[in-house]
């Protein structure tokens, strides 16, 4: 009896700790089956004409949960202003709420930024509608028009701090922790950048690992084609993760997959990213080599 229960407490120090009760992403028939259930939020975040010209039922849209900051493309917006937006999309810190971009492919970063942003400003049950509204469009699904909106709601936003990675910290840590690198393998090995970003190449010793491979076909691969892919990297799920892109919006993909689906517990976004990082003299991006 002693040794099952040691099992059993070693097992639970390992194994993942979900606050939420929902999955990671979610299909069609799921957002069918609960969009009209009390406290299921269904967020769109595509531009407003294309929300207005058509959307799941009941969807409310919302923009501006990314902002332009001092100099950099995708911040986090201030916690008074957060707050605000998301109450009056009739959100609060119990909301399941269903992120919907328009589809799978070229906007899935985009759908895994909101999510992020969500899940680090305190809602911990969120999810992603996996193909986005092209999906659900696909399935000939009911389709409504103009505007729609929700009670507002009362929410504080409440940051989940390990969620999110400063600069600072990352450059006094940089030889402790493990950096995946989330953009395009031209980008990471130097031979092309984006205008924004100072230095070609990528931060000494980022395992390189592009969001763009988490998809196939418009839709999120099966988790055990996720696992191998990431298992390739010889990350380790026991150390320190912190995931960059250029500008904050790519990173997040990965993120989502790892602690989210995946359920590793060690793992942060840097919200900066290159264009903020490659701009700082303590840091000398390298080129031309995969580490």
């Amino acid at each position: 009896m002693k040794k099952a229960i040691l099992i059993l407490l070693a097992v639970a120090l390992v194994a993942p700790v979900f606050a939420r009760d929902v999955d990671a992403f979610v299909g069609v028939s799921w957002v069918e089956a609960n969009m009209a259930k009390p406290g299921v939020v269904i967020l769109d975040v595509r531009k407003v004409d294309d929300y207005k010209a058509g959307h799941i039922p009941g969807a409310v849209n919302v923009v501006g949960l990314y902002i332009a900051s001092e100099g950099l493309s995708n911040e986090v917006p201030a916690a008074d202003d957060l707050s605000e937006i998301l109450a009056e999309a009739g959100i609060d810190a119990k909301s399941t709420v269903v992120v919907v971009e328009a589809d799978g492919g070229a906007r899935f970063a985009w759908a895994t930024r909101v999510a992020w942003t969500l899940v680090y400003a305190g809602i911990p049950n969120v999810t992603i509608l996996d193909g986005g509204y092209a999906e659900w469009t696909k399935a000939a699904k009911a389709v409504a028009t103009g505007f729609e909106s929700k009670d507002e709601a009362t929410f504080e936003v409440k940051f989940v701090d390990s969620y999110i990675a400063k600069k600072d910290y990352i450059i006094k840590n940089l030889k402790k922790i493990q950096v995946l690198d989330a953009r395009v393998y031209d980008t990471y090995f130097g031979i092309s950048k984006q205008a924004f970003v100072d230095q070609l190449g990528h931060i000494p010793g980022a395992f390189s690992l592009p969001t763009a491979w988490i998809t196939v076909g418009g839709l999120v691969r099966p988790k055990a084609e996720l696992e191998a892919i990431l298992a390739s990297t010889k990350l380790s799920p026991k150390k320190e993760v912190v995931i960059h892109c250029d500008s904050g919006v790519l990173a997040t993909g990965w993120w989502w997959v790892m602690t989210q689906q995946l359920g590793w517990t060690k793992v942060s976004s840097y919200d900066g990213s290159a264009q903020e990082i490659s701009k700082d003299p303590a840091v000398k991006f390298v080129k031309y080599t995969w580490k």
